[in-house]
């Protein structure tokens, strides 16, 4: 079955000196060349008018065509360029509509270049997130995993699994002879080694995650310790209200912040005191612990002369003693790990890197590949997986369990970049993409 046609706007809504209509499928060219004349030559713009079915024109445009496989979505491809109103985009979207052509679903352009093996489900979800990236270190990760190195490594991955199966399964073969030492030992190897490598880009893979959804901080301590001050000296903004009463801050203060490129949302949240019963500032140290079960790391905000609030060791934290500005006449609390004045902004860039590190990120941060959380499952089954034949070898407890191990571990790393059965997970993927990508 011929798939249907589709069209859509592949820019983004509203006015604009350009927009782009984007048409694939087999009836992309007459439906197009009926609505803008003579296309010219493949992948060159021409000039054209844009006219209705009463020969009445809609715009004055540019239109450019792509012969399939040799496109974006492996089909033949029209692009129109047209001003930018979206009166005149829905004009000429209904013109096109009108020759046996229907609007796209999100996504549904790179779905058919999935499909079309112009790019693997790995290279596909990168084109979403390159849309999405939020920083200039998420626009390079993107880029590079779009551009298939996430997907070479994975492809490596598979490559060596399925040579560790050949070399077991031919073992089964020949059951009646007893596996050479040396044969055991090659295998064992190979799994370690592969093991190693599923490990290494697993660790990546959590760091790429954490760079495409962003971490969250929270910052926590006792009243006046300048949690808000901290914020706003971080996002360089004033967006939490200092004060020197206690208890100012009732509610829960948020702001993503770009740290070196590495997108961290930050959480100021009320002061912890024992004796308080203002209902209010209860309620705002409620939500400061409810806010801390999907966090990557808290910050314990003290100052010289007052200790640490307690019930929060179980997270992991970082101590930091703010109010340096003061002096050192009292002491300071115990297992300091960062100093700091936030009001006079020192120890600050010491902070961040602290923190960077602390959520995965080192100081001197390369582009990673941006990775998804379904990448990281297909990543800890498939390390799973391995450790088990690595069981299975060592205490010789069959060749057969191992090749099913090994089986599993190439079936979790395929599944990254081309699942035998897609549907659902196609699906769920691009329904995330925007309408005309």
């Amino acid at each position: 079955m011929i798939p249907e046609t589709i069209v859509a706007p592949a820019t983004a809504p509203g006015q604009s000196g350009i927009s782009v209509i984007r048409v694939s499928g087999a009836r992309s060219f007459e439906a197009c060349s009926s609505v803008c004349g003579d296309l010219g030559k493949p992948r060159m713009l021409k000039n054209c008018s844009i006219k209705n079915s009463s020969g009445e024109v809609i715009d004055s445009a540019l239109v450019a065509f792509f012969v399939g496989p040799s496109s974006y979505t492996g089909e033949d491809v029209v692009e129109i360029h047209c001003h930018g109103n979206p009166v005149i985009v829905d004009m000429v979207i209904q013109e096109i509509l009108s020759k046996g052509v229907r609007v796209a679903e999100p996504g549904e352009f790179t779905k058919r270049a999935f499909l079309n093996g112009k790019l693997d489900l790995a290279q596909a979800e990168a084109v979403s997130d390159l849309i999405s990236a939020q920083s200039d270190v998420a626009v390079l990760s993107a880029n590079s995993s779009l551009s298939g190195e996430f997907s070479k490594k994975i492809n490596e991955l598979i490559k060596s699994v399925v040579g560790i199966r050949v070399f077991v399964e031919a073992s089964i073969d020949f059951p009646d002879e007893e596996i050479p030492e040396q044969d055991l030992s090659f295998a064992l190897t190979a799994v370690k080694n592969l093991q190693h490598s599923v490990g290494e880009l697993l660790k990546a893979s959590k760091q790429g995650v954490a760079l495409r959804e962003g971490s969250k901080v929270v910052i926590i301590g006792p009243p006046n310790s300048g949690k808000s001050t901290l914020l706003n000296v971080l996002a360089k903004e004033d967006l939490a209200m200092v004060s020197g009463v206690a208890g100012t801050t009732r509610d829960l203060i948020k702001a993503k912040i770009n740290l070196k490129g590495v997108p961290v949302e930050f959480v100021d949240t009320a002061g912890i005191r024992k004796e308080t019963r203002d209902p209010l500032e209860l309620e705002g140290m409620s939500r400061a612990h409810k806010t801390l079960n999907d966090s990557a790391l808290v910050v314990l905000l003290s100052e010289p002369g007052v200790e640490w609030v307690t019930g929060y060791e179980t997270y992991k934290n970082l101590k930091v003693c703010n109010k340096l500005d003061l002096g050192s006449n009292q002491n300071t609390p115990n297992d300091v790990d960062v100093f700091i004045s936030a009001k006079e902004g020192k120890g600050i860039s010491e902070l961040i890197d602290r923190i960077l590190k602390e959520i995965g990120f080192g100081v001197g941060l390369e582009a990673p590949m941006l990775s998804r959380r379904r990448h990281v499952e297909c990543l800890t089954q498939a390390d799973s997986h391995l450790g088990e034949a690595l069981g299975v070898l060592k205490n010789e407890l069959g060749l057969e369990l191992a090749a099913e191990c090994l089986t599993l571990t190439q079936k979790n790393l395929g599944n990254i970049v081309n699942p035998v059965s897609a549907d659902d997970l196609l699906g769920e993927i691009f329904s995330e993409f925007c309408i005309g990508k």
